[in-house]
């Protein structure tokens, strides 16, 4: 009897670990350390990783690719802002998000930084002074399509 208990137990545990999903995957962890490698070069300081910022990213990441649609708003009008609200992703005085998509590619973490570093507004967001904190996420569409979504705070 007290066999079968103890089975169950590591059963259990082990049927928990395989399940827990990780706060950060390596390709929103590579983007988080791509921009922070930017920030650095143009003496600026790093970004502190935010857990809620990536829930919301992530989200967001998920929502265009499950309804085939990128950009800014989603398909209800709602900005970065008003998802942030909604989500209880913390406090903030200012919010601002970097998009990114592309077929699969093995190079998309740095194909989406160097992206964004050759676009004006999104360099901008990068290196904009003011940020404090940041979360990436990421998701893949049915058809191969890689959505990533970094967002940016100042508290």
């Amino acid at each position: 009897m007290q066999r079968t208990k103890t089975c169950f137990c590591v059963a259990l545990v082990l049927s928990f670990a395989v399940l827990t999903i990780p706060a950060q995957s390596d390709d929103e962890a590579e983007i988080y350390d791509l921009v922070n490698r930017e920030r650095v070069r143009s003496r600026l300081v790093p970004l502190a990783w935010d857990d809620k910022l990536a829930r919301l990213a992530r989200s967001y990441s998920r929502q265009m690719a499950r309804e085939g649609f990128f950009g800014h708003y989603d398909r209800n009008g709602r900005s970065v802002s008003d998802r942030s609200r909604e989500a209880g992703a913390g406090r903030w005085r200012k919010i601002g998000e970097n998009l990114f998509m592309v077929t699969e590619h093995p190079q998309f973490t740095v194909l989406s930084v160097r992206g964004w570093m050759r676009s004006a507004s999104h360099r901008r967001n990068i290196q904009d002074r003011s940020w404090t904190a940041t979360g990436v996420g990421i998701a893949r569409s049915r058809d191969d399509q890689i959505f990533v979504t970094q967002v940016f705070v100042s508290r």
